[in-house]
């Protein structure tokens, strides 16, 4: 069978994407993954859309759990810093707690936390996980793209 140069360049084109996503998953960390993967099970199961990760989130998401984590304090971001890809809403939760498991209880406890990871119009989100002795801060940072 021969393959037209359009249909090579899409095939070519979906390996690279695919490639690319299993790459910038792979650089979150354990606890990142673990909280990705939990807001995305419990989306699926209300019947909302898993959410992609977005590394520009991630990175905000990030460094705002370790001020937290230096700072000893819980406390939000502006939310408008570092986001600099085209977005319609954005939303935040910050917690602290003694896992990462326990972190999404929390806000999956919480209305307006569970609000922001239900939202049915969020289409990407960051994470944070900081782990300082017994305590694991985390951010999640939610984003509906234009």
């Amino acid at each position: 069978m021969t393959r037209t140069p359009q249909v090579r360049s899409r095939a070519l084109l979906g390996l690279v994407a695919v490639g690319l996503t299993l790459l910038l998953t792979a650089c979150l960390n354990s606890g990142q993954q673990r909280m990705v993967d939990l807001v995305n099970r419990d989306r699926g199961a209300n019947g909302r859309a898993a959410l992609a990760v977005d590394d520009e989130l991630v990175a905000k998401a990030q460094a705002w759990a370790e001020k937290m984590a230096r700072d000893g304090r819980l406390s939000h971001s502006n939310l408008r810093d570092g986001v600099t890809s085209c977005w319609r809403s954005l939303s935040e939760n910050v917690a602290v707690s003694s896992s990462v498991d326990g972190l999404h209880r929390a806000w999956m406890a919480s209305s307006g936390h569970r609000a922001n990871i239900l939202a049915p119009s969020s289409t990407h989100i960051g994470v944070g996980v900081v782990r300082q002795g017994d305590r694991y801060w985390g951010v999640q940072v939610f984003r509906q793209a234009c």
